[in-house]
């Protein structure tokens, strides 16, 4: 009866393994039986209104309808969305968003506009950058005049964080030093005989 138990619990490992094996195979190819979208930009910068409009087509140039895609700029750290939550192409394959008038960009005021096409059901992921001079120019902070803040580099912190800062690490080591010193004349202690 034992070994009965132990061949059943070995044929659910087996089983177990195999699932775990093809499932796991059948994830990293499911892109690969995906459609490709082609996706086309312009920009239109009528009345003082900047818009970014994105075509969607399939592989035969038909518009594509109902594909959201996704608008970012880049940023320092990672990627700033633009537009709505959903932006959705309507029966022509075609989604307009609106640009916001003052985003900051580099010293020309250039800015990196990603568009992307995310986890679709029908279409393999995408991903376009396209640079355009749509940003507020902005100047680099000259470093010798920075004030002292919390946000300034460590040369610039405010003086009362370096004091406390320096207050506490002298403190925790005159703690250190005290609790050695108490061992060491604990250890200079000769028993007493009896």
């Amino acid at each position: 009866m034992k070994s009965n138990k132990n061949l059943y619990g070995c044929f659910l490992k087996i089983i177990l393994i195999t699932h775990l094996f093809f499932i796991g195979n059948s994830n990293i190819y499911a892109q690969d039986s995906l459609a490709v979208a082609e996706v086309s930009l312009s920009f239109s910068d009528a009345n003082d209104v900047k818009t970014i409009i994105a075509t969607a087509v399939d592989a035969s140039g038909l518009p594509i309808e109902e594909l959201d895609l996704y608008f970012f700029v880049t940023r320092t750290f990672s990627l700033l969305p633009i537009g709505d939550v959903f932006n959705t192409t309507d029966e022509n394959g075609v989604v307009e968003i609106e640009f916001p008038y003052d985003l900051p960009g580099d010293t020309e005021g250039n800015v990196e506009i990603v568009v992307k096409i995310i986890e679709s059901d029908l279409y393999n992921d995408l991903t376009l950058n396209v640079l355009k001079k749509w940003g507020v120019p902005t100047t680099p902070l000259d470093q010798s005049e920075e004030k002292r803040s919390l946000w300034a580099a460590a040369a610039n912190a405010p003086i009362t964080l370096v004091l406390a800062t320096s207050g506490m690490i002298l403190v925790i080591w005159f703690i250190i030093g005290y609790i050695i010193f108490k061992l060491f004349k604990i250890s200079r202690i000769k028993p007493v005989k009896s």
